[in-house]
């Protein structure tokens, strides 16, 4: 009976397998890391509108004093 070869793809195969679940669990631990920086990012964004309000809120405070006292 004769051999069947096969030229070392079963090896380049389960290397080819063994590399495309590793990018797997790298595109996950990436996906990951995006949403914790998404949820980073909306709170840095309500900070600064928070800011926003309250210093703009305080110019306008302060510049309405300022227009009484001198009147």
């Amino acid at each position: 009976m004769a051999e069947v070869t096969t030229n070392g793809w079963i090896e380049y195969k389960q290397r080819i397998f063994f590399q495309l679940d590793q990018l797997t669990k790298q595109v996950e631990t990436l996906d990951k890391k995006i949403d914790i920086l998404r949820e980073d990012v909306v709170i840095l964004k309500t900070k600064a509108w928070a800011f926003g309000v309250i210093g703009g809120g305080a110019v306008a405070i302060v510049f309405q004093l300022a227009v009484n006292f001198l009147k």
